[in-house]
């Protein structure tokens, strides 16, 4: 078998929804709940093995000066700086070792989803100085007969939601990326000052961690993604451009 980087990359999602599935079936459906730990070691777990070895996944604070973010599911840092305090994956952080926030999530509605955009952007605006990734991952429906990428995927009317990301696109660091494993990847373009929804279908998780590959990249000054590895970490051949299903600017 040729290698193949568009099969690997689907295998992300995969990976995600056996081990969603796996603890559901012993839990069960009524103690899944909209939010939950599990699911955030779920997600950091697998970030340990995917980010570099010089970057460290925590869960906790940021702190500047009197000014303390909501507590942060997940929080990708820079361990080469001093940290206030660091106790297992529990730590209190300043703003210059932030490489990226993510918030996890079940299945918010369109209301929870908005709030989730809002406090995302609210806490990104405490680090000034960098860009960092800003993320929310959805982790779908406990039942795998549902979705939740069907109601992402429709462009976003009049009300909370748009005015969340509205919201965004007027803070530095505001979100910048949300993906639902079961199919949708929205992005912030900063150059256009808009965000753009895709329906990647199984490749939504991947280029969600693509994403943050590259942005803490750019961010830790390291040499570079090389082309090679560009192609396996965004492996649709005509690229993603051609999956957009809508657009919202200022």
């Amino acid at each position: 078998m040729d290698p193949n980087s568009l099969e690997y990359q689907k295998t992300i999602a995969l990976e995600f929804n056996a081990t969603k599935n796996r603890i559901r079936y012993l839990i069960g459906s009524a103690h899944w709940g909209e939010d939950g730990r599990h699911k955030e070691v779920i997600l950091m777990n697998f970030l340990k093995r995917f980010l570099p070895n010089n970057i460290k996944v925590g869960t906790g604070f940021i702190k500047e000066g009197v000014n303390i973010s909501n507590q942060i599911d997940i929080i990708i840092y820079n361990p080469s700086l001093p940290l206030y305090y660091e106790e297992n994956d529990f730590i209190i952080v300043q703003p210059k070792s932030v490489l990226g926030i993510i918030e996890v999530k079940s299945n918010p509605d369109k209301n929870r989803l908005a709030e989730a955009i809002f406090k995302a952007s609210q806490v990104g605006n405490l680090i000034k100085d960098n860009l960092i990734f800003n993320g929310l991952f959805i982790f779908g429906e406990v039942n795998n007969s549902q979705n939740y990428s069907p109601k992402l995927l429709r462009k976003p009317r009049n009300g909370e939601f748009k005015n969340a990301l509205f919201d965004a696109l007027s803070k530095k660091n505001g979100i910048n990326h949300i993906v639902s494993i079961d199919g949708a990847f929205i992005k912030k373009w900063n150059e256009d000052a808009k965000f753009s929804c895709y329906a990647i279908k199984d490749l939504a998780a991947s280029y969600f961690f693509s994403n943050l590959l590259d942005t803490i990249n750019k961010r830790t000054k390291l040499l570079g993604i090389p082309e090679c590895m560009n192609d396996h970490l965004y492996p649709i051949p005509e690229g993603k451009e051609n999956y957009i299903k809508w657009d919202v600017e200022k």
